[in-house]
């Protein structure tokens, strides 16, 4: 499978022996309903094969911060993500229609029987996912620690488009989504967008956005 990196470096034949070897599960979502509960604690990883997610929360008040937007080849479930102290609702969503392969987390930990080499390469990719997740991390923690709404969206931006002061991207989510990810108030945000598109220094075309100068 194409774009999936989880099973990169697994041949097709390896793909269909580990959805046996490991008891896959695959199931869809609509756009907008709930594909997994974290707190459910069920020790699953979630594949995303088709459409995209994101991770939200809810706390006690009710309020939505986007945590993660999950492009299609994404891994989520319990094993990668942080303790939730504070005891909020945290969920995976489907952003769009959605296909999902489900299987047990404890085919990742422990020993293969079989010593099969598409197991001990799962492992290794599982690996390299969770640096890159922490790497994103890194990046949403500079985007929230900045103090004004300008100043998170000028982060973010600039980090979708390398850290060049000109660029192109596609908004992985809506611009409600982005307001619950920069944990900014919608209405606030929309505000200063429109006071950055009068100033020449950001456009936002269907999900297109561009910089112009943004960082200068």
């Amino acid at each position: 499978m194409e774009n999936i990196p989880i099973l990169e470096g697994i041949s097709s034949d390896e793909v269909e022996q580990m959805r046996v070897c490991f008891g896959v599960r695959e199931e869809r979502f609509r756009a907008d309903t709930v594909i997994y509960d974290i707190s459910e604690g069920r020790g699953e990883l979630g594949l995303l094969t088709a459409g995209s997610a994101v991770i939200q929360r809810i706390d006690r008040q009710g309020g939505r911060t986007i945590l993660e937007h999950l492009p299609t080849g994404s891994v989520f479930g319990e094993m990668l993500m942080f303790e939730n102290v504070a005891g909020d609702s945290i969920t995976v969503v489907a952003a769009e229609s959605c296909r999902v392969w489900f299987m047990s987390a404890e085919h990742l930990t422990r020993r293969c029987e079989k010593a099969c080499t598409h197991h001990s390469r799962l492992v290794e990719n599982m690996f390299h996912i969770m640096t890159g997740k922490a790497a994103a991390l890194s990046e949403r923690v500079e985007v929230l620690s900045r103090r004004s709404i300008r100043e998170k969206l000028l982060c973010y931006f600039g980090l979708q488009t390398g850290g060049d002061d000109c660029g192109s991207f596609h908004l992985p989510f809506t611009l409600s989504a982005l307001a619950d990810y920069i944990s900014a108030d919608r209405s606030a945000m929309m505000r200063e967008l429109r006071k950055m598109k009068e100033e020449h220094l950001v456009d936002i075309d269907r999900g297109q956005v561009t910089l112009h100068h943004a960082l200068a």
